[in-house]
């Protein structure tokens, strides 16, 4: 039982936890206005009621005054009734007013002259379906008061030859009365206000002002009704708008999340991308987003098995030339074949020793560019530094001429990693160079970019091997170049790594004389 209560429990969260549910309950919290409108209906229509009976006491004041100020006080209440139709224009009153006798008995009566109102059917409103279905569920909340137009027999006194109502008893002792009764069908309120009749300090009499609370209920069984429909309208707009909501936002999640399932095998490789989207939203800039994500991690792990595969082809050939070696020093007994087949194994080792040292530099130049401190650095004396060094050495070989505008060049790098551009550039310029030969290095900037050009008179780029000058591991020397020492090519792919971290650009081309020339462009500090 504990194990089906906790996966209901987690159900439930999770159920609770949708967007779809969030939207939706959002949304029918803006159902609750039209509520809060039903609710203060029911306490303005107290307000109203204490305002209909403030207005039938002082009908009754004003006909216990009049009635104390007549001569004949008793014999006077007719005609006073009588005149006050006479002003209304023998139009109905829906007020009763009644003057009453010391004994209870009626001395004279309104209706006398009016008569009853006029049966009035139930309003519209409370006919209508919905206004029943609203009523029935209201109802148990005591928010509802369902009344109807009195009946002519519907009055308390209607039957009783003497009044003597709580209302009539207080009047007749000398003090206001006031009392709310349903009809005997239990269907209508009517509200009772007695006032006393003093002449002097005796009391005389009582006036009686009983009036239904009909007319004002049908007001507000009607505007009940426009709130109930406003209500039902506001819970289908808000179910529409939800509906629409959760198909416009969970159901591309729901895709994304299923891409995100499909995109991974079990062991965890990628074998999809995801799509991405065509939508303006923030969910169309996630999926987009997750899609240049996707494709960034699969080129990035291509990278790394290419990148593998390269480096264990290149170091097949230094292991080959190792073990050769080694098989050959067991064979032969000489002792200089034996220091030549030694010296074979020692270059070789170093050879593998500078691979392992340019694969370690590449594959770590992207995380130390991410946390390395960078500073303002002048380009132009720090090409003029490297200059000086390369002339000093490569003085009887190679002519290092040097171009540079007379203002600062100032860049946010690290001045180690410059070093090592333009080192690796310059000595592949150098190395391609021929005997007296001239590299040139022209520095300029705009506002926008800092470029140096690096040219020699060598025998340019091929044209086919043109986009695989920056790729691992590549090479191409033709007969009369020099060769490095520690040539492993990787040293043009560090400096594309490099450069590219800076957020610049690298660009090699043949000159129009022969010759190669690189361009490096960075950006300046601001």
């Amino acid at each position: 039982m504990a194990g089906v209560s906790t996966r209901l429990t987690k159900r439930l969260r999770r159920f609770l936890s949708r967007i779809a549910f969030r939207l939706m309950a959002f949304n029918l919290l803006l159902v609750f206005l039209p509520v809060a409108g039903i609710l203060y209906l029911g306490s303005y229509e107290q307000r109203l009621l204490g305002s209909q009976r403030r207005a039938l006491q002082e009908e009754a004041r004003l006909l216990a005054a009049a009635v104390a100020s007549a001569q004949v006080p008793g014999r006077s209440a007719q005609e006073i009734l009588l005149a006050r139709h006479r002003l209304r224009g023998n139009t109905p009153d829906p007020i009763r007013l009644r003057v009453i006798s010391p004994v209870g008995t009626i001395i004279a009566d309104s209706h006398a002259f009016s008569g009853p109102p006029p049966p009035q059917r139930a309003n519209r409103a409370k006919r209508n379906i919905l206004y029943r279905a609203g009523a029935a569920l209201l109802r148990p909340l005591h928010l509802s008061r369902t009344t109807e137009q009195p009946l002519a027999a519907g009055d308390y006194y209607e039957s009783s030859k003497r009044l003597f109502g709580t209302e009539i008893r207080s009047a007749l002792q000398g003090e206001s009365g006031a009392v709310e009764r349903i009809s005997p069908d239990r269907r209508s309120v009517t509200v009772y206000v007695a006032e006393p009749i003093r002449v002097g300090d005796n009391v005389i009499g009582a006036t009686l002002a009983s009036q239904s609370t009909f007319p004002i209920l049908q007001d507000l069984y009607t505007v009940r009704l426009g709130i109930l429909r406003i209500f039902i309208i506001s819970v289908i707009v808000a179910i529409i708008i939800s509906l629409l909501v959760a198909t416009t936002i969970v159901r591309p999640l729901r895709q994304l999340r299923l891409e995100a399932a499909s995109i991974l095998d079990r062991r965890g490789r990628l074998r999809g991308r995801f799509r991405g989207s065509l939508k303006h939203d923030e969910i169309g800039d996630l999926s987009r987003a997750l899609e240049r994500l996707t494709r960034r991690l699969d080129e990035h792990v291509r990278f790394i098995e290419s990148f593998a595969a390269d480096v264990s082809h290149e170091f097949k050939n230094p292991l080959a030339s190792i073990r050769t070696a080694t098989e050959m020093l067991a064979e032969v007994d000489e002792p200089e074949q034996r220091k030549r087949f030694l010296r074979m194994v020692e270059l070789e080792i170093a050879r593998m020793e500078s691979l392992l040292s340019g694969v370690r530099e590449i594959t770590l130049i992207d995380a130390q560019l991410i946390t390395e401190q960078r500073t303002r650095v002048d380009v132009r004396a720090l090409l003029e530094r490297i200059v000086d060094g390369f002339r000093l050495r490569e003085r009887a070989n190679v002519s290092i001429v040097l171009n540079t505008p007379p203002e600062p060049c100032e860049v946010n790098a690290s001045e180690d990693r410059l070093i090592q551009v333009f080192v690796n550039v310059l000595e592949n310029a150098i190395s391609f160079s021929p005997p007296g030969g001239v590299v040139t290095i022209t520095l300029s900037r705009d506002a926008s970019t800092i470029v140096t050009t690096i040219a020699d008179q060598g025998h340019g780029i091929p044209e086919p091997d043109m986009p695989r000058v920056f790729d691992r591991f590549f090479t191409h020397r033709p007969e009369g170049t020099r060769p490095r020492a520690s040539h492993t090519g990787l040293g043009l792919a560090i400096v594309k790594a490099i450069v590219d971290g800076y957020g610049g650009a690298i660009t090699p081309s043949n000159n129009a004389m022969g010759g190669a020339t690189f361009e490096i462009h960075l950006r300046p500090s601001a």
